[in-house]
């Protein structure tokens, strides 16, 4: 029962629970690994990338469960929302340096920002500090009253541990379409379209009309026909029914495996040499350098490029031809996260007409202008966003679970004695939220006023003409108030973990 509720959840249905692993694909065998790994119930465990290839019905089922699953959780992923609702402890590997900081994704970015500000800072004083050291070095030194002076602001330099700013991961895509050709007031009309494999059926009477210009996204669980129906439009698939491409419509396609459809024994040139219009030929090295190839990278062979490599190697390829209809199916597999949001931002820009699927609420959240659910053999228009139709869900099947709570509770006459157990945990809740609160808010102000007693003290030692011995004692007092901020970082950490555990309060 335990293992057909788990393969269920990841999206398995009754007759796929005794086919043969061989008869799958690669992404369904991947999540039957994921449910073998969780119905092992591990101390430790270790997920890369576990949402590829996953709906968002089974995104969304794998959140809920790991959030609560009892053991430690290291996960690797590019998808933003799934690291900031199951993660509290970021870890980066950059530039041969682990950085570890005790945040979620999205605030452990912007918490990095803010460190490198302050390394920028500190080191321009620290320079100032030693240039004006420097002089007074110069000057005392061939004095033979300050020369004793001089030689120990020389030890005082050669001893001082120079701030390093740290790096920062500059390379990115440089993503920007063409203008889009003109064409036709009707990009694509969809007609009374049926499809069908077998005794299965993914569309009856199916229509849509695609005006130009706009952005749509088609959502809905695997299975539903959202590949099948782009496949349609390319002419890939047979199906029963009218597809009509409007006038002057130039199709761009990116299929979820395009990056394993290019020739691998070609280079990265010559697969852009061979996407290109005569056109944009002598764009090609531009184009490649903009999606990250340059030097020595163009002469690469497919094979030897990574997934990602070749994601961003399919796109520019798309970007090298004139289009006006761009059909893109699961474009941000493989992408990492930055490379993600440089393809959003191009697309929100984009002139032209496309159509996208994705599982990746983050990608489709604010990009599209109209939003398509395959559901039930249909093709249902929801005018609304990805979130505002991922809560619409979780609403109704929360309604569902209440109404039969409702009824048992009715029936075992255990119902108050829970409502007031609840309503018992929800106010000791409130209440360490409150007492957590305040504690993050006593630590922010001693904060404040401990790295404002650091610049005073960094102020005083840096304006030089003091005696070496009060020089001394600034840099000892900096190191103890170096030693308090680091101490009152890390219980200000811990606190603000624990706040977002309980649910900071909301305000009227």
């Amino acid at each position: 029962m335990q293992v057909e509720r788990m393969l269920k959840g990841i999206g398995f249905v009754g007759e796929d629970m005794h086919r043969k692993m061989k008869e799958l694909s690669g992404g369904w065998r991947m999540r039957a690994e994921l449910a073998r790994i969780l119905l092992m119930q591990p101390d430790l465990l270790l997920l890369d990338e576990p949402t590829n290839h996953l709906d968002l019905p089974a995104i969304q089922w794998l959140e809920d469960l790991l959030r609560t699953y009892p053991a430690a959780l290291v996960l690797i992923s590019h998808d933003k929302t799934f690291l900031d609702r199951l993660t509290k402890r970021t870890l980066e590997v950059f530039s041969g340096k682990l950085i570890d900081r005790k945040v979620p994704w999205s605030q452990y970015v912007e918490l990095r920002k803010v460190e490198r500000e302050q390394q920028a800072a500190q080191a321009k004083d620290q320079q100032r500090y030693i240039e004006q050291t420097q002089v007074l070095i110069n000057k005392f030194r061939a004095k033979a009253s300050k020369a004793a002076f001089a030689q120990s602001l020389i030890t005082k330099l050669e001893k001082l541990e120079r701030i390093e700013v740290d790096d920062e991961d500059l390379r990115k895509m440089l993503v920007k379409f063409p203008p889009a050709p003109s064409s036709g007031k009707i990009v694509c009309e969809v007609k009374g379209v049926s499809k069908a494999y077998g005794e299965k059926r993914i569309f009856e009477g199916g229509e849509l009309t695609i005006a130009k210009g706009e952005h749509l996204a088609l959502v809905g669980a695997n299975g539903t026909g959202k590949s099948t129906l782009v496949r349609m439009i390319m002419g890939e698939e047979p199906f029963d029914g009218e597809i009509r491409l409007g006038h002057n419509v130039i199709v761009g396609y990116y299929a979820q495996d395009m990056p394993e459809r290019m020739n691998p024994l070609s280079t990265v040139m010559e697969t852009a040499e061979y996407a290109a219009s005569e056109d944009n030929r002598p764009r090609i090295r531009a184009m490649l350098g903009a999606f990250m190839f340059s030097g020595d990278d163009v002469d690469k062979k497919v094979k030897v490029l990574s997934g990602g490599e070749r994601a961003r190697l399919a796109l520019c390829c798309m970007l090298l031809k004139p289009l006006n209809f761009l059909l893109l199916d699961e474009p941000t597999h493989h992408l990492d996260i930055q490379s993600k949001d440089v393809l959003k931002e191009a697309l929100k820009s984009y002139d032209g007409t496309f159509m996208l699927v994705s599982h990746d609420r983050d990608f489709l959240h604010g990009l599209t202008n109209r939003l398509l659910e395959l559901d039930e053999f249909r093709i249902r228009d929801q005018h609304m966003d990805i979130l505002e139709l991922i809560e619409k869900r979780k609403a109704l099947q929360g309604a569902d679970i209440g109404k039969s709570s409702e009824r048992t509770n009715t029936k075992s006459g255990k119902g108050n004695k829970a409502n007031k157990s609840d309503q018992s945990e929800k106010r000791e809740r409130d209440k360490e939220r409150r007492q957590v609160q305040n504690q993050v808010q006593r630590l922010e102000k001693q904060l404040a006023d401990l790295e404002q007693e650091e610049k005073q003290l960094q102020s005083a030692v840096m304006k030089g003409g003091t005696a070496a011995a009060e020089v001394q004692k600034g840099y000892e007092r900096m190191g103890e108030t170096a030693k308090r901020i680091a101490t009152t970082m890390k219980e200000w950490e811990d606190a603000s973990v624990r706040l977002e555990e309980l649910g900071e309060e909301k305000t009227a």
